[in-house]
């Protein structure tokens, strides 16, 4: 194989989901670094992830991950059992994460530097996606020092609390900055977007994307003091889980093309959300293509 362009890095889950009617789906194949390395092979399919597996991570998921064309070469084996997660969501978008395994397996089966396999880092971006604080201050570090790769950070909201200075540190590290709304109103306590995009921009980040939902994103560029809003693509909601993940694979990757403007990686991201959202967990997908996904980006733009 040759050497991806962009490597995520995060989690893989088994997820609970509960809607606000009460519809529950059980076992829903999810994990951030799966969301949003499908994501970003719609428009970079030199995309790779690197993700622990649990002891009992199905092997149908395992087919389905290498029939995707994704390697294996950034799944070390962990010996205990995959996360495992319930997530309720209210009528207002809020949700709330039970997590199974308990905290200390969320750290083992978070990627540690010595996770990327060698043929992964040479690569020209990495994403930082959710997981411990402690993972990711890690792998930040390894990768400012080991490589001249853009390296973006989406933090995680259940460590945010108590946690502000570290993070504020952990971000002027980093290129490229993706919180939510949720994340960037906790960091900072407010929900001026456009405020918080220069503040989080002044940390260090020469890129900054507030992902705001069904509202869309705010994008700030350091570089030249540009701010953009770009709205989210209309789509037929079933399950939200991952669209924050997959928004984030896909920029990254759009941001790696040649002439690629950031108002058309900020709505790549929301192309690859619009299919996450039409279903439950990755399946979504799984099952759309690259073409299907250019085209929807194409359209949206006319």
């Amino acid at each position: 194989m040759t050497p991806p362009r962009l490597v995520c890095l995060g989690n893989l889950t088994i997820d609970d989901v509960v809607l606000p009617d009460g519809t529950e789906k059980s076992d829903c194949t999810g994990g951030d670094a799966l969301y949003a390395c499908l994501a970003a092979r719609f428009f970079e399919t030199a995309s790779e992830m690197v993700a622990p597996v649990g002891s009992d991570w199905p092997k149908k998921i395992e087919e389905q991950i290498r029939k995707a064309g994704l390697s294996d070469l950034g799944l070390p084996p962990r010996n205990l059992p995959s996360l495992h997660n319930r997530i309720d969501y209210d009528a207002n978008g809020g949700r709330v994460w039970t997590l199974f395994n308990g905290e200390e397996a969320f750290q083992t089966l978070s990627p540690v530097p010595d996770d990327i396999p060698q043929l992964y880092r040479s690569a020209e971006a990495f994403l930082v996606l959710a997981m411990t604080l402690e993972a990711q201050i890690d792998l930040v570090a390894a990768l400012k020092r080991d490589s001249h790769a853009l390296v973006a950070l989406d933090p995680q909201e259940d460590y945010i609390a108590g946690n502000e200075e570290r993070l504020k540190a952990l971000i002027s590290q980093c290129d490229i900055f993706l919180p939510s709304a949720e994340e960037a109103r906790q960091l900072l306590g407010h929900d001026d977007w456009s405020a918080a995009a220069r503040t989080f921009a002044e940390l260090g980040p020469e890129i900054v994307v507030v992902k705001l939902g069904p509202d869309g994103s705010l994008l700030y560029d350091s570089r030249n003091g540009r701010e953009i809003r770009v709205p989210a693509l209309e789509a037929d909601v079933v399950d939200t889980t991952g669209a924050g993940d997959s928004f984030c694979g896909a920029f990254m990757a759009a941001l790696l093309q040649e002439n690629c403007d950031l108002e058309t990686a900020a709505r790549a991201g929301s192309v690859a959300a619009s299919f996450t959202v039409s279903g439950y967990g990755v399946d979504p997908l799984f099952v759309a293509t690259s073409a299907q996904a250019k085209r929807r980006l194409v359209d949206w733009r006319r």
